[in-house]
């Protein structure tokens, strides 16, 4: 769906879905109203700068007639254009966006998302970003979108937050303490005990008012988290193994619960490990929804594994450890993890297992335990759009109000007659 790597200026035509460079002709509808007032803005801020409209088409790459018809409300303005403008006008994002972003928040979002893009390029996880984001706005104007909602448990997690974990932590100690205190809260509120989360993306959306997409995107990104006070979208990358991407989107999701004052988060693993007290809080957080220490401490029990076990490797440590991976869909620096925070190895014990131990090799000695799992070393590239925006899509395209490339964008699939068939007549069987 979208290249390992895409340059800033081939996101418009990534998105596939509006005619962002169309221009509106005589007699049909005017542009979008948040287009035409940041067109005006636009124009008021070059001629307070005393920029000729000319020199300005050129700094961002435009023709003067192009800029022209930005700045008449007469054409659209493309996510990759708008920041483009801004720095040229010497403007913060927000002093062309301002207000608007409230009537249109999935578009204002998008706009975030390639604004703080690095300016060489535009990465995969993004760019999908860019595509869903566009797809609810394009839906949006068409019917009346399904909101993003709080559960009463995610609400109640979000007071928890809002009274007890407002400020950041200012010791590594306190990081893990915060981390771990509320993934036992949501486990707790949301009634899940030990039990493992089997479809976490359906978790993230059920209960905390986001988006989820699952997308092979290649290398540059592992996860992305874009919030703000109206939209919030995680995308992860699923080129990788099911464990690490499972804990790719426990850690985004940890920061758009603690209220990451950040509009855009892109992380690579490297970065999801950083030594920042922030990092080290939602990594905890991660760890601990995806393997309470309870389990770990249960399964051991149930297993007869004790600390010797785990340190010399035994047949009875090894099927522990794959059994924990296999069960809760965690990587092995995950369930290492946790087995120390649970007591049974140190620091170092766990950094010489971890150079020892192979993935392929533990859930091997655990499928007598539990055969039918998946393994979390697997990679599946699973597409996985966000279930609200598909349900929309697809009855819209049906109703004939969108066109079937809204549907394809989301689903990642081509706008071919195979989808146009699945879609259309779904009780042949074949049907999304």
């Amino acid at each position: 769906m979208t290249s390992n790597k895409v340059a800033a200026a081939d996101v418009a035509a990534l998105l596939g879905l509006e005619p962002l460079e169309q221009s509106i002709s005589s007699g049909s509808a005017q542009v979008p109203e948040l287009d035409a007032l940041v067109g005006r803005r636009v124009r008021e801020a070059r001629r307070r700068s005393g920029l000729d409209a000319a020199a300005l088409a050129e700094q961002v790459g435009l023709t003067r007639d192009k800029l022209s018809k930005i700045e008449n409300g007469r054409r659209r303005v493309a996510p990759r254009e708008l920041p483009a403008l801004a720095r040229a006008l010497h403007l913060p994002l927000s002093a062309l966006l301002s207000s608007a972003d409230t009537t249109r928040p999935a578009l204002a979002l998008a706009h975030r998302v390639a604004a703080t893009a690095p300016e060489s390029a535009t990465s995969g996880a993004r760019a999908r970003a860019i595509e869903i984001l566009q797809a609810e706005n394009r839906l949006g104007r068409q019917s009346e979108l399904p909101p993003r909602q709080l559960s009463p448990g995610g609400a109640a997690i979000e007071r928890l937050v809002a009274t007890s974990l407002a400020a950041s932590p200012r010791t590594a100690p306190e990081a893990q303490r915060q981390g771990r205190f509320l993934a036992e809260e949501v486990r707790r509120i949301l009634e899940f005990g030990v039990a493992e989360i089997g479809d976490l993306p359906a978790l993230v959306e059920m209960h905390f008012a986001a988006d989820v997409a699952l997308s092979p995107l290649g290398e540059g990104s592992d996860g992305l988290c874009a919030h703000d006070g109206e939209a919030a979208l995680l995308v992860v990358n699923t080129d990788y193994p099911v464990g690490r991407t499972r804990f790719t989107l426990a850690h985004e999701l940890g920061h758009h619960l603690l209220r990451d004052p950040r509009d855009v988060i892109e992380e690579q693993i490297g970065d999801m490990f950083a030594t920042s007290y922030i990092e080290r809080r939602v990594n905890s957080f991660a760890g601990h929804l995806l393997l309470p220490v309870k389990a770990v401490t249960t399964t051991f029990a149930w297993l007869g594994c004790d600390r010797d076990d785990l340190c010399t490797a035994s047949a009875r440590g090894r099927a522990a450890l794959g059994y924990l991976m296999l069960r809760y869909g965690v990587s092995l620096p995950c369930a290492l993890s946790q087995v120390v925070e649970a007591g049974f190895l140190t620091v170092a014990a766990k950094a010489d297992l971890a150079d020892k131990l192979r993935a392929g090799a533990l859930v091997g000695a655990a499928r007598h335990l539990l055969s039918e799992c998946p393994g979390p070393e697997k990679i599946t590239r699973e597409q996985r759009p966000p279930a609200r925006l598909v349900a929309a899509a697809l009855e819209a395209a049906r109703a004939g109000s969108v066109g079937m490339n809204t549907v394809a964008v989301l689903l990642g699939r081509a706008d071919d007659d195979a989808l146009f068939d699945e879609v259309m007549y779904p009780e042949s069987g074949t049907g999304s």
